[in-house]
C-alpha cells in the first residue's frame, strides 16, 4: 500500500480492520472506527502526526498518582530536568549537565540550560523548579509523590503543616537549584529528576490545599514540552500543537493522541490514519507486510504484572503468592502471547541491582498446589482479576492465566474495567487482583520503594497491593543513604533477594517495546522505556514528509 496524501475514509478503515482481524474482534473495532473524530486530520496531512494512546487519560497532573496514559500525554506537554538515555542513565533536558553531588551526598546542585522558556514565552527559571518540588513534597496539594522528598531538609515540617515552603530546596540564582538533605541521598536525582516541572507564574498564586484539583490540570495550556495542549475530546483524542518556545525547533505542527484499542490502531496504520503505534505481537506478521510501514523494537525495563490486594487475609501468606506465580507459565506467555518479544523477570529490580533475585519460579502446577495446600488456601472462594481491555497481549494473557490458575484450584473471574474504576478500586482496596503495566526502575533502583514500601500505599504512593516488609524497607533506606556506588548496588541486590522471596507482585513479563510507523515519519528512535516516561523521546528529531 502506498502512502496517500488525502484523507482515508471511514470505509477504508472498516475494510482494513476486517482484513487485519476478521470475526468478532473486527466487529468491536468497526464500532470504534465508525465515528472516529480524528479523521478530520488523518495521517497523510502535512505536519500532522496521529499516534496511538493505549488507554484513555484521566488527568494531566504530575501531582496525581501515576497513570500511564496521563503521563504519556504529559511527556509531550511538560519537560523535566532529566530524561533517560538508551542505557537508562540520566540525560539532561532542562538541566545543563549531570547533577553535582557533594562527597557526603547531602547536597545536590542542578544547573539549568540558558534561555529556557514556557510555551507562553515567559522565562523558565529555578523558581519554577523550587515551586514544583515544594508542591510535590506537600501532601496538602493532593500530591501522591511526597514520599520521594522524605530525605529533603524541611520535608517533614512541610508535610506536618508546620512550614509553608520546603526549606531544603532553594534557588541561589535564576539558573541554579540547590537541594540539601537530612541524610545521604545519592539516588535523589534519579528519583525526582524526571518529574515534570510546573509553571510558577501560572500556579504560584493557587492555594496549596487542593492544588492538584485545579482546572489547569484538565487543560494544561502552559508547558515547557515540545508541544502545547490544545484540547481533549473525551474518549476521542488529545490534540497538541508545536511549542514555538521549546528549547529546540519542533517541525511537526500538530499531534493527535488517539485512545483506541490496539487492533483499531493496527487497522488505522494500514489506511494511513495512524502514523505511529505500539504493535501487539499478535499483529506483527500483518504489520510487517504493510507497504510504507517500518517496524522497530527495543528491550524494555517496563513490566506487566499482577497486584494482589494484601489487605485481604488470603493473600498475606507469601506461600500463596509464590504458588500463584509458580502456577502461571510465564515463559509460555512470552513465547505465545508476545511471540518471543519479551523477558520473564523475578523482581522489580533491573540489571545488576536485581542479580540476587535467584528464585526463578518456573512453571510447576504440582508445586503450586502443594504451596496452596500448605497455606490453607480456600478454593471455594472466587478471585476477581481486573484489567483495562484494549491491549491484545493483556487481553489474551488474562484468559491464559485464568485457565492456569483454575488448574491449581484458584477460581478466577475476569473483570474488564476502565481506568477510573481500576484506580478507584486501588484507593478503596476493593479489588482482588489487578493486571497492569509500566514503570522504570532501571535508572534509579531506589524507586522500587515507591511500589513496595510500607508507607507508599496507593494513592500516597504506588504500592497498589499494600505489601509491607520492614526488612525490605530497611535495605532500601540504607541503599538510598550511602553514596558509594558499589555499596549501593550490594544493598540493592540484598533488597532484590528479599523481594524475590516475598513476591509482592506476580511478575509476568517485560514486553519488548515494538513500534510501527509510516515511513513519512523520520527521526523516530524506539526506546525501551515505558511510553509514559517524560524524556522518552527526542521530539525535535521527529519530522514528517
Amino acid at each position: 500500500m502506498t502512502i496517500r496524501s488525502g484523507r482515508p475514509t471511514a470505509g477504508a478503515t472498516r475494510r482494513a480492520v476486517a482484513a487485519v482481524l476478521g470475526g468478532a474482534l473486527a466487529a468491536a473495532a468497526l464500532a470504534a472506527c465508525s465515528s472516529d473524530p480524528t479523521q478530520k486530520s488523518s495521517g497523510g496531512d502535512a505536519g500532522v502526526l496521529n499516534m496511538y494512546l493505549y488507554q484513555k487519560p484521566k488527568t494531566f497532573s504530575p501531582l496525581a498518582p501515576n497513570n500511564g496514559p496521563d503521563q504519556l500525554v504529559m511527556s509531550f506537554v511538560f519537560d523535566s530536568l532529566y530524561g533517560a538515555d538508551a542505557s537508562y542513565g540520566l540525560k539532561p533536558h532542562l538541566a545543563a549537565a549531570a547533577p553535582e553531588v557533594s562527597g557526603d551526598a547531602k547536597t545536590i546542585t542542578f544547573k539549568l540550560k540558558p534561555g529556557l522558556k514556557w510555551s507562553d514565552g515567559k522565562p523558565l527559571t529555578s523558581k519554577d523548579v523550587v515551586f514544583t518540588y515544594t508542591a510535590l513534597a506537600d501532601p496538602a496539594t493532593g500530591s501522591a509523590q511526597a514520599g520521594k522528598f522524605a530525605a529533603v531538609t524541611g520535608a517533614k515540617a512541610l508535610a506536618d503543616g508546620k512550614a509553608d515552603s520546603l526549606a531544603g530546596v532553594t534557588a541561589p540564582d535564576a539558573a541554579t537549584v540547590k537541594i540539601t538533605t537530612t541524610r545521604p541521598a545519592a539516588g535523589l536525582p534519579g528519583l525526582i529528576g524526571g518529574t515534570p516541572i510546573l509553571p510558577e507564574h501560572v500556579l504560584g498564586g493557587v492555594p496549596a490545599k487542593g492544588l492538584g484539583d485545579n482546572g489547569f490540570f484538565t487543560k494544561p495550556a502552559v508547558g515547557s514540552g515540545a508541544f502545547t495542549f490544545v484540547d481533549y475530546k473525551t474518549d476521542q483524542y488529545v490534540e497538541l500543537k508545536a511549542n514555538p518556545h521549546f528549547r529546540e525547533p519542533v517541525s511537526i505542527k500538530k499531534v493527535y493522541l488517539k485512545p483506541v484499542t490496539s487492533d483499531v490502531a493496527t487497522a488505522q496504520l494500514r489506511t494511513g490514519e495512524m502514523d505511529l503505534t505500539q504493535v501487539s505481537p499478535t499483529d506483527l506478521p500483518t504489520v510487517r507486510k504493510m507497504d510504507g510501514v517500518k517496524v522497530v523494537s527495543a528491550k524494555s525495563p517496563g513490566y506487566t504484572r499482577i497486584a494482589l490486594n494484601q489487605t485481604q487475609g488470603r493473600f498475606k501468606d507469601a506461600r500463596v503468592r509464590q504458588a500463584l506465580l509458580t502456577a502461571i507459565d510465564r515463559a509460555g506467555l512470552v513465547g505465545k502471547v508476545l511471540g518471543g518479544a519479551g523477558t520473564v523477570v523475578n523482581s522489580s529490580f533491573y540489571g545488576d541491582a536485581g542479580a540476587s533475585a535467584k528464585e526463578a519460579y518456573a512453571y510447576d502446577p504440582g508445586k503450586a498446589k502443594s504451596l496452596l495446600a500448605a497455606a490453607g488456601w480456600d478454593g471455594s472462594k472466587p478471585v476477581t482479576l481486573s484489567w483495562i481491555p484494549g491491549q491484545r497481549d493483556r487481553d489474551t494473557a488474562v484468559t491464559v492465566i485464568q485457565s492456569q490458575l483454575k488448574a491449581v484450584g484458584v477460581n478466577v473471574e475476569l473483570k474488564q474495567v476502565q481506568a477510573d474504576e481500576l484506580l478507584s478500586s486501588y484507593e478503596k482496596k476493593s479489588f482482588d487482583m489487578a493486571l497492569f503495566g509500566g514503570g522504570n526502575y532501571a535508572t534509579e533502583p531506589s524507586t522500587v520503594a515507591t511500589i513496595d514500601a510500607c508507607d507508599q500505599g496507593y494513592p500516597a504512593g504506588g504500592n497498589i497491593g499494600r505489601f509491607c516488609d520492614p526488612k525490605l524497607d530497611g535495605l532500601l533506606s540504607r541503599a538510598d543513604a550511602v553514596a558509594d556506588p558499589a555499596q549501593r548496588t550490594s544493598l540493592f541486590q540484598q533488597a532484590a533477594g528479599v523481594e524475590n522471596a516475598q513476591v509482592p507482585y506476580l511478575w509476568l513479563y517485560n514486553p519488548d517495546a515494538v513500534w510501527a510507523y509510516r515511513t513519512r515519519l523520520s527521526g523516530f528512535e524506539p526506546c525501551g522505556l515505558p511510553t509514559n516516561e517524560v524524556g522518552t523521546w527526542d521530539f525535535a528529531n521527529w519530522k514528517l514528509s
